[in-house]
């Protein structure tokens, strides 16, 4: 079954481990038929969220102490955090006030410092680690600055949007503005700095589609103690504002890249021509060009508002396809990083999201379509789903695997070996998985339902008559989950967009139950205070709470899904109730349906608690639910949820085709991390410390290992 699974995780409460850092979940054991092994893929960082909304700079660096990679990532609000790019763990306490929308790095004294300034109007120099400012002073509004070394002394070359350059001297105490240089007549957009020996060049653009390059040199004998040399004047064919301009290292030689409105474009520092013709592939406004790598070929990188592309400076040509971004928050920024010796890309997003990822490896990129070639819309009829559970055979913990016409197979969850489960009567037809807590065993023919507990092997009750519509025509079988209400075992089966409720023990049939107008995807057991319940997710994009005794159906909590709901899965966290679902359009959300029960007295010293809107009409006002909150959004649609618990974290796994993807819930929030495996994912199952996936190539056991 793709989604319902209901697990209440346990364990302490509390938070990281004690680095801090969470834990990264890795595989422990595969399982697949011979020739055909799982290929699990290697855990990718995040995405993080390290700011509220909109990243508007990103800034590479490698720290001094650890040599690991960091970003310094800048919002449209002023805030800033030091990011590793390893594990996406925050690692500076960085001042957020609102005058620090542009920032770079700068040597000061030997040690690594932020150089920020914005519209308030004040260069500051602060602390990486503490973001305790060194000082500010005054300089006027900032829209653009960089950072360079001039006669072996840290500068900061910054513009208002005047047709001025300010100089600031970062070696002094308090700094000091050695320098205000007038570059033209237009206004200056945006600047990028370079060193030259005991020089250093400006490159500026303007609004109109000119960059002009100057050095800057030091001149005791001026007051202002330095003045600009003119170095040549370029021009786009187009006009347009320049809003991207950086220095890099092309083939041995630096280079000059730029961007004025959908064109990109490379010139020569040396001899200040263009290095080839425009590259004019974007269809919106590029907002970053960086030197990278395709594989061992090195390539340009420029993105607009939805792609992101290689090409080569000397043709102007693309090479490969274009690398697309799936969610509306567009990116806003890419930079260029090495990481752990491979050459990556770090993205920000309209949404405050930071991605870390591999040309090779592109996700949540996807290569585009062919032009022509219109939207790939996903089959709905994927593989017959491998069923997942987890019960006790023997006192011992047996992860079960349940496929379509095969035997249903048990394994120890920590080594994956098999490991038998007993089946009273041994059917001539293989029996179904039936997933829930406990799980079951089933035979459904068309005529008759025979039920047996995995754990023991025993049968339950006697063979009951098989509802119609349960077992389709080609003998596959709907979603279906079983449970506990009140201390007996239910099965819960899906015949379209009805519910069929069994009780095991008595063979009693309760159905159909109705309250979905489309296609039951998934099924799960819960409680509320007390109160057995189910919630279901349909095609009719909505995520129905029942009444898990009567089996009525109470009320809609969740929809949004995109047109379809395929997954949902309850789970407690820091004390409250949740319920997580997903479906067509990728999205995770979430919703506390803890005060959904309300508990009245019934006499001394005992009570009664009914699931609010239950009561009949005119004696109960429905009461509102909360607003649902998204959690992530996949590529694709979701059709596998689970929750599970590493350290004190609560988990949530969803799974986007062959891509899981690893969120933390609650107060406790380590970085999340990504993974792509060689095959469709058709099931997840969870407890405590152990994620089991199912696959259409085998199972894979994922354990968490301290990162």
């Amino acid at each position: 079954m793709t989604g319902g699974r209901t697990w209440t995780t346990a364990g302490d409460p509390g938070g990281r481990t004690a680095d801090g850092s969470g834990r990264s979940w890795q595989p422990g054991w595969t399982w697949g038929p011979d020739g055909r092994r799982p290929r699990p893929g290697p855990a990718r960082p995040g995405p993080y969220q390290p700011v509220p909304a909109w990243v508007t700079q990103l800034v590479g660096y490698t720290d001094d102490r650890t040599g690991r990679p960091h970003a310094l990532v800048t919002s449209y609000a002023g805030a800033r955090v030091v990011l590793d790019l390893l594990d996406g763990r925050p690692v500076g306490a960085v001042d957020e006030r609102a005058h620090a929308s542009i920032c770079a790095t700068a040597r000061i004294a030997g040690e690594l410092m932020i150089v920020s300034g914005a519209g308030s109007g004040y260069l500051q120099v602060s602390d990486l680690d503490s973001g305790r400012s060194r000082w500010r002073r005054w300089c006027g509004d900032v829209r653009s600055l960089g950072t360079v070394i001039l006669a072996g002394r840290p500068h900061a070359v910054l513009t208002g949007g005047s047709p001025n350059l300010q100089v600031w001297s970062l070696a002094a105490e308090g700094g000091e503005r050695v320098g205000t240089l007038r570059v033209g007549a237009e206004r200056i957009a945006v600047l990028a700095t370079t060193e030259t020996g005991d020089d250093a060049m400006v490159a500026v653009g303007t609004g109109t589609g000119r960059v002009s390059l100057w050095r800057l040199v030091t001149d005791p004998g001026d007051g202002d103690g330095v003045r600009g040399e003119p170095l040549g004047e370029y021009a786009f064919e187009v006009p347009g504002l320049v809003n991207v301009l950086r220095f890099a290292d092309w083939r041995e030689q630096r280079v000059l890249l730029g961007a004025a409105g959908r064109l990109a474009r490379v010139w020569t520092v040396a001899g200040g021509t263009p290095l080839g013709p425009v590259f004019s592939a974007h269809t919106g406004q590029v907002n970053s060009v960086v030197a990278g790598r395709l594989g061992d070929r090195p390539v340009l990188w420029s993105g607009d508002d939805s792609t992101v592309r290689a090409w080569l400076p000397e043709s102007g040509t693309q090479v490969g396809e274009a690398y697309r971004y799936p969610y509306e928050a567009a990116p806003t920024c890419t930079i260029a990083v090495e990481i752990t010796r491979r050459s990556m890309l770090v993205t920000g997003d309209a949404a405050g999201l930071v991605w870390v990822w591999d040309p090779d490896r592109p996700y949540p990129f996807r290569r585009e379509a062919p032009t022509g070639g219109g939207a790939v819309e996903e089959p709905d009829g994927v593989p017959e789903p491998t069923r997942l559970a987890i019960t006790e055979v023997a006192g011992r913990p047996v992860v079960l695997a349940g496929f379509a016409g095969q035997p249903v197979r048990g394994l120890d969850p920590v080594r994956g070996a098999e490991v038998e489960v007993p089946v009273d009567g041994s059917p001539a037809v293989p029996v179904l998985l039936v997933p829930g807590h406990p799980p079951l065993l089933a035979r459904l023919g068309t005529d008759t339902i025979e039920v047996w507990d995995p754990g023991s092997g025993a049968r339950i009750g006697a063979p009951v008559p098989c509802p119609p519509g349960v077992v389709g025509p080609d003998g596959a079988v709907g979603p279906c989950e079983s449970g506990l209400v009140d201390g007996r075992r239910v099965l819960l089966l899906a015949a379209g967009a009805e519910l069929c409720r069994l009780d095991v023990e008595s063979g009693r049939i309760t159905g159909p139950l109705t309250g979905h107008s489309g296609r039951v995807r998934a099924i799960a057991f819960g409680e509320l205070a007390g109160v057995p319940v189910v919630l279901t997710a349909a095609e009719d994009d909505t995520v129905r709470l029942w009444d898990a005794r009567s089996g009525r159906s109470v009320r809609t909590v969740l929809d949004g899904h995109g047109g379809a709901a395929y997954a949902v899965v309850v789970a407690t966290v820091d004390g409250r109730r949740l319920v997580f679902s997903a479906g067509r359009n990728g999205q995770v959300r979430s919703l506390d349906l803890t005060d959904l029960v309300r508990t009245e007295p019934d006499g001394v010293g005992s009570s009664r608690a009914d699931l609010a809107g239950t009561e009949p009409a005119g004696e109960y006002v429905e009461p509102a639910l909360p607003e649902p909150t998204v959690l992530m959004t996949a590529t694709g649609p979701v059709r596998s949820l689970a929750v599970t618990r590493a350290d004190g974290v609560v988990w949530l796994v969803a799974a986007d085709g062959a891509v899981l993807r690893w969120h933390p819930v609650g107060a406790a929030t380590p970085p999340g991390q990504t993974i792509e495996l060689g095959a469709t994912v058709t099931d997840l199952v969870a407890r405590s410390d152990l994620l089991v996936v199912a696959a259409t190539d085998g199972l894979i056991g994922y354990r968490p290992s301290p990162v």
